[in-house]
């Protein structure tokens, strides 16, 4: 609970949209999503069982990387001065010279929730395959990647349709890579949907 309050401080209140209640909608939209693929099971629902066969997408991404997406979610935009990179790069802002005019808000996120995850959450924080897994979903979020994203995709699916939709035949490097891909995918997709929500 301490650590999500530090997260929700570490927003900045006067930015109108890339605050905290947008790292909360982007959070629900991937939780929704990884139950749509059938990556978790619906919430309430059931129990876990982790020994449990799933189909389709959801035999590529285990618990863990989902747990890892839900983290990144939240802290995909922390700190966000509520300004783009174009703006950063064309002022020449520290930031932007500091992440050489690459992904700069977005490398910038990933600093600061690194530094909020290994002080409140140190075992999650310290965790290399963590951090490789939320750093890569973090700048996944930069809309001046999307393209390459969306190439990704297609790439994908020719390939999980070459596989008889299954990772039976795959090797490590293959499922690490698919997987990474898929925390970006959902990640973004995540950022740019509209609030998913239900109308009482």
């Amino acid at each position: 609970m301490k650590f999500l309050l530090v997260v929700r401080e570490a927003y900045n209140t006067s930015v109108i949209y890339h605050n905290f209640r947008h790292a909360c909608d982007v959070l629900q939209a991937c939780f929704y999503f990884l139950i749509s693929t059938g990556i978790i099971p619906p919430f309430g629902t059931q129990q876990f069982d982790a020994r449990r066969t799933p189909s389709g997408l959801g035999s590529i991404m285990k618990p863990f990387h989902a747990l890892v997406l839900l983290i990144s979610a939240l802290g995909h935009d922390v700190g966000h001065p509520g300004v783009n990179n174009m703006f950063l790069v064309r002022v020449n802002a520290t930031v932007a010279q500091l992440y050489n005019d690459h992904s700069v808000l977005e490398s910038f996120h990933c600093a600061l929730y690194s530094q909020l995850l290994r002080r409140f959450w140190p075992s999650a924080g310290n965790d290399t395959a963590i951090r490789k897994l939320m750093i890569s979903s973090i700048l996944a979020t930069d809309m001046t990647l999307h393209g390459q994203y969306t190439k990704q995709l297609d790439v994908f699916r020719d390939f999980w349709d070459e596989n008889d939709r299954s990772i039976t035949a795959w090797d490590d490097a293959t499922l690490d890579s698919n997987r990474e891909l898929l925390s970006c995918l959902i990640i973004k997709c995540g950022d740019i949907c509209n609030v998913v929500c239900s109308w009482q």
